[in-house]
């Protein structure tokens, strides 16, 4: 769906569908830039940053049957911000975005408002396999088994099974990040050849080497490593082919040298060309593979790990459960049983 996403005069971000009242064309065709009103390039109709229609070439041609300028604004889509995120979403009854949220966004609320960010690193990767595949990889600690720098940094980490996980069951998100006690998580970058602990550049709210993780049902992932923050969303093309993006996020304003060394520690472990997203990838496409053919129909989702009163440690499969159960409200149907085969057998 083509989307253009502005910010009007008074400041408020607002979405609207990028395609003209009049023909349909996409009416904006650049990624970003800055404008005082969107023309589209077919008959070169106007609109102010508002969505209202402001021009019509030769209007006097609509006056015996229409549509008028106020009948021909471009249809707005519900957007909201929080964290200086923008969000935007199709159903115009869903509850207002901070109460869908929830307790969920105290993992990173405080830090993204103690802090300046600027998107410092932007990718894209085009996998071969379905995306609910790869935002699980975010909320199953279990995998972290299969990639060699977290063997060697988190798991390493003396108290690595003593954090919850936190979960709202009513929005499906899921957040881990403080133990019990309240004491950071903190993660031993020292473990892995090469690399020194994160003890300078410190995010405010943050101490040393802690590591905090959000899942926002149902796509996307707010990481935060000591010094530098991924933004994690992934984007269905088709039941097998999935777009993935991350943002990495860093201090606006800061020095050259702290940009550098932020930088390096950001895809030390995110972008394209670090261990962890090469084998994320790899974990997909290979489980992909697998169940198109039909040799694997069924994912084993049974960890449990308690940690306390109705609490889990992070390598318990609860979250992933709590998706699938959310994502099973959602189509009116059980997950395991999308297309209703066994109903359809009795």
């Amino acid at each position: 769906m083509p989307l253009v996403t502005v910010r009007s005069p008074d400041k408020k971000v607002r979405t609207f569908l990028n395609s003209c009242s009049h023909r349909g064309s996409r009416v904006v065709r650049y990624p970003a830039g800055n404008m005082k009103h969107m023309t589209c390039f077919f008959h070169l109709w106007e609109y102010d940053l508002y969505g209202n229609c402001i021009y019509q070439t030769r209007d006097e041609g609509y006056e015996a049957h229409g549509p008028t300028k106020e009948q021909a604004g471009l249809r707005e889509v519900r957007t909201d911000t929080f964290c200086g995120l923008v969000f935007m979403n199709f159903d115009g009854n869903a509850v207002p975005l901070r109460e869908y949220i929830g307790e969920t966004a105290e993992a990173f609320e405080s830090i993204f408002g103690e802090n300046d960010f600027e998107i410092i690193h932007y990718n894209q990767t085009h996998m071969k396999g379905n995306w609910k595949a790869w935002f699980l990889t975010n909320c199953d600690f279990y995998h972290e088994w299969g990639h060699q720098v977290n063997r060697s940094t988190n798991l390493t980490s003396p108290d690595y099974h003593d954090r919850p996980w936190r979960m709202n069951p009513t929005g499906g998100h899921g957040y881990t990040g403080r133990k019990l006690d309240n004491e950071p998580f903190v993660v031993q970058y020292k473990n892995y050849k090469g690399w020194k602990n994160r003890d300078g550049l410190v995010l405010k709210g943050l101490h040393p080497g802690e590591l905090v993780l959000t899942d926002l049902f149902p796509n996307t992932s707010v990481f935060v490593r000591t010094t530098c923050v991924r933004i994690n969303h992934a984007t269905p093309y088709g039941p097998d082919h999935t777009v993935m993006e991350e943002r990495g996020l860093g201090i606006k304003g800061e020095s050259e040298e702290d940009r550098r060394q932020r930088a390096k520690e950001f895809t030390q472990v995110w972008g394209p060309f670090s261990r962890n997203a090469a084998e994320d990838v790899a974990f997909v496409e290979e489980s992909h593979r697998c169940q198109e053919f039909g040799a694997n129909k069924y994912d084993v989702l049974s960890r449990v790990e308690p940690l306390g009163d109705n609490l889990q440690r992070p390598q318990s499969d609860a979250y992933v459960r709590l998706f699938y159960e959310k994502w099973s409200e959602l189509m009116g149907r059980p997950a395991n049983n999308p297309k209703n085969l066994m109903t359809a057998a009795e």
